[in-house]
C-alpha cells in the first residue's frame, strides 16, 4: 500500500447493455432514424465493425444479414 499520496476519484462511463445483452443495431420505426448502440464494455472493440455494416445498410437501402439478430426492435 502506497502512503502519502491521495487517492484520486476515478470516473468511470456507463456501458450501457440491454437486457438480453445484445447489442441495437438498425433501423427505428422512424425511417430516418438508425440505432448503434448498447454494445456493453465491447463498444470500443465493436464499433467500428457496427459503423461499418449499419453504413451499408443504411446506403443500400435494405437490411444486412449480420445485423439481424442485433434489430432494436426485436
Amino acid at each position: 500500500m502506497l502512503t502519502g499520496r491521495p487517492v484520486q476519484p476515478e470516473w468511470v462511463g456507463a456501458r450501457p447493455c440491454t437486457a438480453d445483452g445484445l447489442p441495437l443495431v438498425g433501423p427505428t420505426r422512424s425511417p430516418r432514424v438508425f440505432v448503434a448502440g448498447g454494445h456493453g464494455m465491447w463498444g470500443m472493440i465493436n464499433g467500428p465493425l457496427t459503423g461499418q455494416l449499419l453504413a451499408e445498410a443504411v446506403v443500400i437501402g435494405r437490411p444486412v444479414a449480420e445485423l439481424a439478430a442485433l434489430h432494436p426492435l426485436r
